[in-house]
């Protein structure tokens, strides 16, 4: 199934630069705005594609982590720098004092991860919504928990388990694939991604656990 997602992204890819390349030649031909307004709009939906066919792609790659210590703090710190002004003034931060505490993570990996995480909460949360990302030691079980809720809600039965099926969305201009991406990395660290709550009254909440890395051990 990953190969078979690289490949049709590649295809597909090379289809869609076309689209973009000739209607650029189109905008610079027309003269009437309508006209011009109406080819824009067929631009816009090929960098739609591309958005897709980039999910798809990270989709069908073999996740591979190169992993080495990681402060907390080093992780908070890339996340915060890959987010948008805009996103970041929706998102409360309750970061514990723990944040030095060390994981053995592939850096990159381990963004993209919470990075699928926080933009599904922003997706999923009206316009002034509340976002809380947080962070949570638990010592006694060797473990560290990052949580992302939203004040929404997913409204389907049995969504613990749905949310992570590769292709299932509620959005049209999603693939679907980023949760089960995100739960790939996860689980590649040795950890889990779980969907702990998701009530009218409480929210979505999404926890991605993974072990601490005892200095030294």
């Amino acid at each position: 199934m990953t190969h078979l997602a690289q490949v049709l992204a590649h295809r597909i890819r090379g289809l869609v630069t076309g689209i973009e390349g000739y209607t650029d030649l189109l905008i610079d031909s027309l003269a009437m705005r309508e006209q011009r307004d109406l080819a824009l709009r067929i631009l816009e939906s090929a960098m739609r594609i591309e958005r897709v066919l980039a999910d798809l792609q990270r989709y069908g790659r073999e996740i591979a982590p190169v992993v080495r210590s990681l402060p907390v703090s080093a992780v908070l710190d890339a996340l915060v720098a890959a987010l948008e002004d805009d996103d970041l003034e929706r998102i409360g931060f309750d970061v514990k004092e723990d944040a030095d505490v060390q994981l053995r993570a592939d850096p990159l990996l381990l963004r993209q991860a919470l990075l699928i995480l926080v933009q599904n909460a922003i997706d999923a949360t009206r316009q002034g919504g509340a976002i809380l990302f947080s962070t949570e030691g638990d010592h006694a079980n060797q473990s560290f928990h990052f949580v992302i809720q939203n004040d929404g809600v997913i409204p389907f039965e049995d969504a613990a388990t749905k949310v992570f099926s590769p292709f299932f969305t509620t959005k049209a201009h999603n693939l679907g694939v980023g949760l089960t991406l995100a739960r790939r990395i996860a689980r590649a660290h040795g950890g889990t991604l779980r969907l702990s709550a998701n009530d009218p009254e409480t929210g979505v909440r999404f926890v991605l656990t993974l072990p601490i890395h005892e200095t030294g051990a």
